[in-house]
Formats: structure tokens, C-alpha cells, sequence
């Protein structure tokens, strides 16, 4: 019964300090998964303390919850993130950290998508400008279709064995 739907909430974002607190909502309210396209990480601050609790509740709440970060940089993440590392330690088989090859290499844009309803995304990503859609599957449906796409030109690059401690 479709009447029992949320109506699907589309908001424009210009600065880069929204697209950050829409990032922080997107982990709240992932269900089951969240997937991140991002540049390296850096901005989103996915080591910070309530991030880290927001995806562990997360990945702690199912067996099958899945968190899926495709970079095209993981420097960051491997130097500046120590809390996200101890949480792949932690999640082995359910967070994963991919670096893009090939096409996806160009890929010039940044989103998070939670689960099959709520995306954030920028289009250029050095640009503050981008859209948030709450409860919209036809646009979490497409981001889907851009992860995957970008997922399957990325390799492995962050696990709980190379932590570089």
C-alpha cells in the first residue's frame, strides 16, 4: 500500500557545512546499510566519536548489516582514523574500505547513501552545492546503481591487518 509511504523530502545544500551535518544524519538513520562515495574521507571526519558509535550501533544491530566505503584516496583513513580502524578490527566481515581503480578513478562526485532511502549527495565534489533526499527510493535507487558501478572499479584497501600501528 504505497498511501502508507513517507512522501519523499528533497532539500538543496550550498555549503559544505551541510553536506557534513546531512552525512551525520544519513548514519542515523541507516537501517541495515550505508554505502559512501567519497574522495578520502578527510571532510566527512568518520573518526570522530559519534560517528563511530553511530556506525557501530549500526553494524552491531544485524548480521547482515553492511557499512561499504568506496575512496579514491585512503591515506587519510589509514593515518588520521584510528577509531574507524579498531572499528574494522572490530567488523571485518561487514565494513569494508575500498580504493577506486580504472573509471572509477574519475569519478568526480561524493554521496552517502542509507540503505534504499536516503541519499546526500554532491555532484562535484570540491563544490559545496548538492541535495539531500529523505525517503526518496527513485533517487537511493539511482545512487545505488553510481555505488555499484564505482564499487566494482575499486579494490580492498583498508583491513583489520593493515593497520599500520
Amino acid at each position: 500500500m504505497d498511501d502508507d509511504r513517507p512522501q519523499p523530502q528533497r532539500t538543496l545544500i550550498t555549503l559544505r557545512s551541510e553536506y557534513i551535518e546531512a552525512a551525520e544524519r544519513m548514519l542515523g538513520l541507516a537501517q541495515r546499510e550505508l554505502r559512501v562515495f567519497d574522495p578520502d574521507l578527510a571532510e566527512l571526519d568518520f573518526n570522530a566519536r559519534a560517528s563511530i558509535d553511530a556506525l557501530r550501533r549500526l553494524l552491531s544491530s544485524g548480521r547482515t548489516h553492511r557499512v561499504y566505503v568506496a575512496l579514491h584516496d585512503v591515506e587519510h583513513v589509514k593515518t588520521r582514523c584510528p577509531r574507524l580502524l579498531d572499528l574494522i578490527a572490530t567488523f571485518p566481515a561487514a565494513l569494508f574500505i575500498f580504493r577506486t581503480e580504472g573509471e572509477a578513478t574519475k569519478a568526480q562526485d561524493r554521496f552517502v547513501l542509507a540503505d534504499e532511502s536516503h541519499v546526500v549527495r554532491r555532484p562535484v565534489a570540491a563544490q559545496p552545492r548538492g541535495a539531500i533526499f529523505i525517503d526518496d527510493p527513485n533517487e537511493a535507487h539511482a545512487m545505488r546503481q553510481r555505488f555499484d558501478q564505482i564499487w566494482e572499479s575499486s579494490v580492498p584497501a583498508v583491513s583489520a591487518t593493515n593497520l599500520g600501528l
